[in-house]
């Protein structure tokens, strides 16, 4: 239907720098999808599980740090078709109807097993510590639908969201795989410097990625859309991409989320 758009898996296990820990969690998971069969059929545990035999997932982490390259990884993986969901449109556009809907797209979905990729999960967890009005116990009553429909159906389901706090316990522990997503650390903010440069992207000598690495606390796809716009510039301006460019597009980045770059950060290269 209109609310699940199909995402092109572009991305490999190579592209994903995240650490082993939670690499090995991703790994997992796809290998329960691979030896479906072998588990459930020929040795004999769907006897033994009521429910679902699919695989449902909590990707959860600040924006930024690699969710939906993640789910684009397991679908290339597997070779299964990706599909995003924007929970928050679902809920918001349909109050009263949300089930009607999650209905409608695991049904869908069950006809090829894909993997569905619900974006924007906090929309069906507000806070909830206490139910506050009947909005709230609306909410927590579209989550139990949710998780029951994750549970019951065959394929992969994620739930990405930004705040783990807000998922209750009991919640998580009906999940089979619960998956941190964190800010990289500075060996991994090189890694990602190193890699998001193309082969045929001309960039000069002395750019300094162990700098930038170092002093700016970024997540991946920052870095993307930093490396795009020093192209831009640097294409502009008929030459490499130098430092300047790449600053400047750094500086751009920062202001889109409010914050200001001062000189003392910019180090030796002062501002530009």
């Amino acid at each position: 239907g209109r609310d699940a758009v199909r995402i092109e898996a572009k991305y490999r296990w190579e592209d994903l720098i995240l650490p082993e820990q939670q690499k090995k969690l991703l790994a997992d998971a796809c290998d329960q999808v691979l030896l479906h069969h072998q588990v459930y059929h020929r040795w004999g545990f769907d006897r033994k599980r009521a429910y679902g035999k699919g695989v449902s997932m909590i990707f959860y982490g600040p924006p930024g740090t690699g969710k939906t390259m993640a789910a684009q990884v397991m679908a290339n993986e597997l070779d299964l078709e990706l599909y995003r969901i924007n929970l928050s449109a679902v809920v918001s556009k349909y109050v009263g109807e949300t089930e009607k809907n999650l209905n409608m797209i695991f049904e869908e979905a069950s006809k090829s097993l894909c993997i569905l990729f619900f974006d924007e999960a906090d929309a069906l967890f507000g806070k909830r510590t206490e139910v506050k009005d009947s909005q709230d116990k609306y909410q927590n009553m579209e989550a139990a639908f949710l998780l029951q429909k994750m549970e019951d159906y065959d394929g992969i389901s994620i739930l990405a969201t930004n705040y783990q706090q807000n998922l209750d316990e009991a919640f998580k522990r009906r999940i089979q795989y619960v998956v941190e997503f964190s800010i990289p650390d500075a060996g991994e903010r090189l890694e990602m410097w190193n890699r998001v440069f193309p082969e045929a992207c001309p960039v000069r000598e002395d750019v300094d990625l162990q700098f930038l690495a170092d002093q700016f606390e970024l997540t991946g796809s920052n870095i993307k859309n930093i490396a795009v716009n020093s192209a831009f510039l640097a294409a502009a301006d008929g030459r490499e991409i130098d430092m300047s460019h790449i600053l400047r597009a750094l500086q751009n980045e920062f202001q889109k989320s409010g914050k200001r770059l001062t000189g003392a950060e910019m180090g030796q290269y002062g501002m530009v």
